[in-house]
C-alpha cells in the first residue's frame, strides 16, 4: 500500500458504522481490508455478510494540505461515477452511498460497488502481446465512449474552480495552479517557475487547436482497470476522482505522445492527425511529469521512488517542449 499523510485511516468500529449508515443495519461487515493501489484517497474493500463485496473511499484529513486542483475530489468522484452511469454503457461501479456530515467519519466518503475481475496491472505481465492489445483496444474505445460526454466550458468539475471558455484559458489555469503549488511547497524544479509558465504559455495557441470540452478520465492507469481474466473483457473502470472537461489527448494512454495504428482504428476517430496534437501532447506530458512531481512535497511518501521515476519524465519534457 502507497502510505501517503492524505489518507485517513479506517478501523474497524469506523467501518461498521459506514455500513449501518449505508444500509440500516439490514447487513453487516464481516471483514475490512485496506487496498494496497492508490495514493490519495484511503481505500478499503469491505465484506458484507449478505455476500457483497463494496469499496470505501475516504478523502484526506481536513489539515493535510492538498494541491489546489485535488479540492473535492471525492464530490467530484461521486458525481462523474453518476454522469457516466447514465450516459454511456462503461463498466464503473455504482454508487451506494455518499456522507458530507462529518458524523461517522471525520472525512467525506463513499461507498460503491466492487468491480469483479482482476487488476490489469496484476495480469498485463502474463498476456501474450496480441491480447494486451486487444484489451488496450478496449480501454481507447472506452474512452472514446467518454469523450463523447460534453460540457459547456474547460476546466475542473468542482463547482469552486475557475471556468474557461477556450481550452488555453482552461489548460493555463491548470497550470498556474500547480505552480502555485510548487511555490507554496517550496520544490526545487529544473526551471524557474517563471520560465515554465513562459515555455507553456507559447504554445497557447495549439490549446485552442481544442474548441469542444469533453469529459476526460486523465488517470486510467493499468491500476484503475478492472478485466476478466477468462474472456479478457474490461469489466471495471474505478479512480474518476481526477476527471476534467479538456481535451481527449490529454489522457494517460497517450503519455508520451502514443501512436499506433491499433490506437488510432480503436479510438474511431483521427485524434493524432488535428492541428497541434504532437504540441499539446507535448504539453500534457510535462504537465503529468511535474503533477508527480510537486505532489511528493504534499504526501510525504516514505520512499522517494515516485519521485526517482517523475524528476526524469520531468526534464525529458521540458527538452521536447524547447
Amino acid at each position: 500500500m502507497v502510505d501517503s499523510r492524505s489518507k485517513t485511516p479506517v478501523d474497524r468500529d469506523q467501518a461498521e458504522a459506514v455500513v449501518e449508515a449505508a444500509f440500516g443495519g439490514s447487513v453487516g461487515l464481516v471483514g475490512a481490508t485496506a487496498c494496497e493501489e492508490g495514493w490519495f484517497n484511503a481505500v478499503h474493500r469491505l465484506e458484507l455478510d449478505d455476500g457483497r463485496h463494496v469499496v470505501l473511499k475516504v478523502a484526506p484529513p481536513a489539515d493535510v494540505p492538498v494541491l489546489r486542483y485535488e479540492h473535492d475530489l471525492l464530490t467530484t468522484e461521486v458525481e462523474a461515477l453518476r454522469l457516466v452511469g447514465e450516459r454511456t454503457a462503461l463498466p464503473v461501479p455504482a454508487v451506494l452511498a455518499w456522507d458530507r456530515t462529518g458524523e461517522v467519519l471525520p472525512s467525506d466518503w463513499f461507498l460503491m460497488a466492487a468491480c469483479p475481475g482482476r487488476l490489469l496491472s496484476e495480469l498485463r505481465t502474463t498476456l501474450a502481446p496480441e491480447a494486451a492489445a486487444a484489451v488496450d483496444g478496449q480501454l481507447v474505445r472506452h474512452l472514446a465512449a467518454l469523450h463523447g460526454i460534453t460540457g459547456p466550458t474547460f476546466g475542473r468539475p468542482d463547482r469552486s474552480a475557475p471556468k474557461a471558455r477556450a481550452w488555453s484559458g482552461g489548460f493555463l489555469g491548470l497550470f498556474d495552479d500547480l505552480l502555485a503549488d510548487a511555490a507554496d511547497a517550496a520544490v526545487d524544479l529544473p526551471l524557474p517557475l517563471d520560465e515554465l509558465r513562459e515555455l507553456v504559455a507559447e504554445q497557447a495557441d495549439a490549446l485552442d487547436a481544442v474548441t469542444t470540452p469533453r469529459l476526460v478520465h486523465w488517470d486510467l492507469w493499468d491500476t484503475n482497470v478492472f478485466v476478466d481474466p477468462e474472456t479478457l473483457e474490461v469489466v471495471g473502470l474505478i479512480d474518476f476522482e481526477r476527471v476534467l472537461w479538456g481535451d481527449p489527448l490529454m489522457e494517460a494512454q497517450f503519455l508520451g505522445k502514443r501512436r499506433t495504428d491499433e490506437t488510432v482504428e480503436a479510438y474511431g476517430t483521427a485524434l493524432f492527425d488535428e492541428p497541434h496534437a504532437v504540441e499539446r501532447r507535448r504539453l500534457y506530458d510535462l504537465y503529468l511529469a511535474l503533477v508527480m512531481t510537486v505532489e511528493c512535497a504534499y504526501r510525504h511518501y516514505p520512499t522517494d521512488d515516485i519521485e526517482q521515476l517523475a524528476r526524469p519524465m520531468l526534464a525529458t519534457a521540458i527538452e521536447e517542449l524547447r
